[in-house]
Parts: structure tokens; C-alpha cells; sequence
């Protein structure tokens, strides 16, 4: 197939190598003018991606997403390694709290791929373009979508694009993929050409966030090796992020409308904010590292799933939406690209099961994303529509994880989130088998139900919660009081 590709991000850069390698001719079009920086270190200063605002943020490329390329692209995961990125292993974190723990092999699946979020798309582009598979075009902007009447739905034949502000022209195609991310214009495009209205489950993800970059002055000196570290203090989130060549990244996440909160979008705020918190706080010390960026702000952030099929039917043939453009959740996850090349690796395999069917395809590709995509999204609003609710009962002065009802009740909502925050948390750190099952959660490896599906582990949970009162709490820091005092001095 002739297939063209809208966006030339780390979906639409892995859709078109998973379609080239099959034999499809491609084309990216990429809107923003991006030439390609000589180096990644180029990239993370020069690099001017309007269309991408989260290329300076924080990343977590998770053991799901780095076995897809461990197995599906393996030169360009050495490259990766050859650029400064990490393969962070699960039985390395592990041996650092356990003795002598017993490990087996789908052990080695549970390794995050430490790399800042600049440093891999500038490797994947440069491994795409070096294939000779893919025709890049940058600077190039979709208008619209062609397409004719189908015997029931709309059939896309192409697009009509503006090529560095040239007068529009058709670009004819077999297949077209959305890659745009969350700000595309599917709806737009789709109400265009006579589709059935595009419906969508949105839900708010309750947060904005600020990130900052740091390099290590020591990589002996690493105040943690465990890889993602991260802790809620309910009215603030933090996240410590390793990435690539001894760089690493934080990121502090709030609630849209606390605006006293909203300092963290500032640096002198943020690094108020990263200073008074001790996990991070020993991130960025002088002696430890030193900062590369200022503090990057991201806001109007949403889980949303895109429905491209109604009623058993594709809204349009010819035409597959993947990444952000079709389903993306709340980043401080770091499922986003996970995501994006399921959809990707989804698409590219329902082309080869059916190659002369568009209808099938689409159909296809749709069950990937219902089945191994949107059970993530769906538990991931309602982990935030709770963590929404502590927000605001935090604000109001009541404590969110106060167990026990004045009429001597139990609050069944705050009973599971202590057990969670002060039970399973630490159970994890205590006992080998938890540690693995909520490592291959947090990687994607299984689904966040496995634990229930495991009475040992809540069992485990409940007796850790049962001693909450003879450990330190499992986060520290001030209370959003003493941190508006900090913010105001």
C-alpha cells in the first residue's frame, strides 16, 4: 500500500518503519520544520517542536515498550545504547533490596529504558531516515482529508497539504494514519467528509505539571538506582525520571486550579517547591548535579479515547487513527508511547492479516486498541478521579485518609487508599513477589486487576498496613500550609 502518515513524532516515526519493513511505501508529514540537529545534545537546545509541547518533559519508556523494541527493532535499540541511554533491569533493583531473591526469566522483561524524551525521537528519526524506507517531509501541514462516497461509510483516498506555505496539492494514498497527537483535527477533518460524528471518552486527568532537566556531576554519586522514583504529598506529586548520558529529569504535578500551586511553572517556584521535598531534594543538590533547562509548564491535560468504530463499523475506510490521536491517558504514567506503538505494531500486523481489505483493518486495528489500550485509560481515570477527590478534601482541611467515620463507620474509599499508600507500597519494598508483580503493573506487563486476582498479596497488604504506625511515612514532606509559606517567602 501507498500509505501516508500525518505527524512525524515517535508514533507516526515507529508507524512508518513498522509499515515500511512490511513492504508498504510510506511518507511522513511532519508540520513543524525540523531539521535534523547534528547531535542529541544539539537537539535538547535547538530542537523547536511546537507541535510536540512534551518533548521537554519528563519520559518513561517502560519494559512493554522497550521489549517491542528489544524484539522488533533491535539495531535501533543499540543505537539508543550507543547515545548514553540506560536498560535499568528489574533484578538489579531487586538485588538491591532483597538477598539472594529468586529470579526467572520473564524477569528480564521488567527493564525500563532510561532516555530523555529529545534523545529518542532524535535517534529513531535518524535510524528511520537512514533505513531508505520512508519518504520524510517536514514543514508540511494537512488541510483537509479527500476522500469519496463508500457504499456505506466515506472512503479517505488522500489529503490535501500546504508544503511550506506553497498553494495546496493533493497527496493520493491507500492508507492514511493520523499520528498528529492529542491536538488533532480528526473531528474537524472527519465532520468534513460526511463521517458520523467522532465521539469520545474524555475524563480530566487533575493535574498540570512542571518539569526541569539535570545532569549528574558524579554517575557514582546517583542518589538512586531503582529508576522511576516517584511519591504523592496528595496536594503535590513528584517524579524523578533517569534519562540518557547521566541526565535525569523532575517533575512536579499539581491540581489545575490551585493556583497558589501554579508557582512550580516558574523556576525560582519550582525549585522552591523540588527543594522542600526531600526525595527530590537530594536529587539536586549542588554537589550531586547541576541544572540544563528551566522549568517547562504543561496544562489542559486529559484522558481521552477516540471511538473510531460505531455501531460495528469504521467511521471511514482508508483512514486509522493512532498514539495521542486516538488514545492517551495522564502522563505522569509514562504510558503514552507504550501506547503509541501498540497502536503502531497493531496496525502494521491487521495490514499484513488483510491486506486487500480496508474494512477488516480497520476493524482490526480497533480490537488492539479496545483490548490491550483502553483498560489502561479506563483504570487510569479512575485512579485520577480519587486522586482529584484527595486533592479537594485536602484543600478543604479534612484528611482524605482518615479511615474511621465520626459515627464509628468505616470510610471504604479512604480504607483503600491507606491500604494501597500504607499497605501494598510497602509491602512491595518487603516482600520479593510484590515487588515483581507491581514492577510488571507499573511496566505494563500485566494488567492492574492481577492484583486483586492475587489473595496473598492483599493479604500481605492489609499486614503491612497493620503496622503503618512502626515505619516512617512512606512519603515526606511539608503539608500544602507550610509549602504556600515556602512559595510566599
Amino acid at each position: 500500500m501507498n500509505v501516508v502518515i500525518i505527524g512525524g513524532s515517535i508514533a507516526g516515526l515507529i508507524t512508518s518503519l513498522a509499515m515500511a519493513r512490511d513492504g508498504h511505501k510510506v511518507t511522513i508529514l511532519e508540520k513543524d520544520p525540523t531539521p535534523m540537529p547534528e547531535t542529541p545534545a544539539e537537539a535538547f537546545k535547538l530542537w523547536k517542536r511546537h507541535g510536540s509541547p512534551q518533548v521537554m518533559h519528563s519520559h518513561a519508556f517502560l519494559g512493554r515498550m522497550h521489549n517491542l523494541i528489544r524484539d522488533r527493532e533491535p539495531e535501533f535499540l543499540k543505537k539508543l545504547l550507543e547515545y548514553g541511554a540506560e536498560e535499568l533491569k528489574f533484578r538489579d533493583s531487586a538485588k538491591q533490596h532483597f538477598d539472594n531473591p529468586e529470579f526467572i526469566p520473564s524477569d528480564d522483561d521488567i527493564t525500563l529504558l532510561a532516555c530523555s524524551r529529545v534523545t529518542f525521537e532524535w535517534v529513531l528519526r535518524r535510524h528511520v531516515v537512514e533505513t531508505g524506507l520512508v519518504n520524510f517531509r517536514d514543514g508540511v501541514e494537512v488541510l483537509e482529508l479527500i476522500a469519496e462516497k463508500g457504499d456505506s461509510v466515506p472512503l479517505v483516498t488522500g489529503v490535501r497539504i500546504s508544503d511550506h506555505d506553497k498553494e495546496p496539492e493533493d497527496l493520493i494514498g491507500d492508507l492514511i494514519v493520523d499520528a498528529s497527537g492529542r491536538r488533532t483535527k480528526l473531528a474537524e477533518w472527519l465532520a468534513a467528509i460526511g463521517s458520523d460524528e467522532l465521539e469520545a471518552v474524555s475524563s480530566p486527568c487533575g493535574i498540570f505539571y512542571a518539569s526541569r532537566f539535570y545532569r549528574l556531576l558524579d554517575a557514582d554519586k546517583r542518589p538512586n538506582r531503582d529508576g522511576f522514583q516517584g511519591g504523592d504529598l496528595g496536594y503535590v506529586k513528584v517524579g524523578v525520571f533517569p534519562a540518557d548520558d547521566n541526565t535525569f529529569s523532575i517533575t512536579l504535578a499539581a491540581a489545575p486550579d490551585d493556583d497558589p500551586m501554579r508557582a512550580v511553572l516558574r523556576t525560582d517556584g519550582y525549585d522552591k517547591v523540588v527543594n522542600a521535598i526531600p526525595m527530590a531534594r537530594q536529587w539536586v543538590d549542588p554537589a550531586v548535579s547541576e541544572p540544563m533547562s528551566d522549568a517547562h509548564g504543561m496544562a489542559n491535560l486529559n484522558n481521552m479515547h477516540r471511538l473510531m468504530v460505531k455501531d460495528g463499523e469504521p467511521l471511514a475506510l482508508g483512514l486509522i487513527a493512532i498514539g495521542d490521536s486516538r488514545v492517551h491517558a495522564n502522563p505522569l504514567t509514562g504510558r503514552g508511547c507504550t501506547l503509541a506503538w501498540l497502536c503502531a505494531y497493531g496496525l502494521a500486523d491487521a495490514a499484513r492479516e488483510h491486506p486487500d481489505d480496508l474494512r477488516a483493518l480497520a476493524l482490526a486495528q480497533n480490537s488492539v486498541v479496545e483490548n490491550d489500550c483502553a483498560p489502561w485509560l479506563e483504570a487510569q481515570m479512575r485512579q485520577d478521579v480519587d486522586a482529584i477527590d484527595v486533592n479537594n478534601l485536602l484543600r478543604e482541611g479534612k484528611d482524605p485518609f482518615q479511615v474511621e467515620n465520626e459515627d464509628g463507620s468505616i470510610d471504604e474509599k479512604a480504607y483503600m487508599r491507606c491500604l494501597i499508600r500504607e499497605g501494598l507500597g510497602p509491602a512491595s519494598r518487603e516482600d520479593f513477589e510484590i515487588m515483581r508483580t507491581m514492577a510488571r503493573i507499573g511496566h505494563m506487563l500485566d494488567t492492574p486487576d492481577n492484583v486483586l486476582k492475587r489473595p496473598e498479596t492483599m493479604q500481605k497488604a492489609m499486614e503491612c498496613y497493620e503496622k503503618r504506625h512502626d515505619r516512617p511515612p512512606v512519603m515526606e514532606g511539608p503539608s500544602r500550609e507550610e509549602m504556600l509559606r515556602i512559595l510566599a517567602e
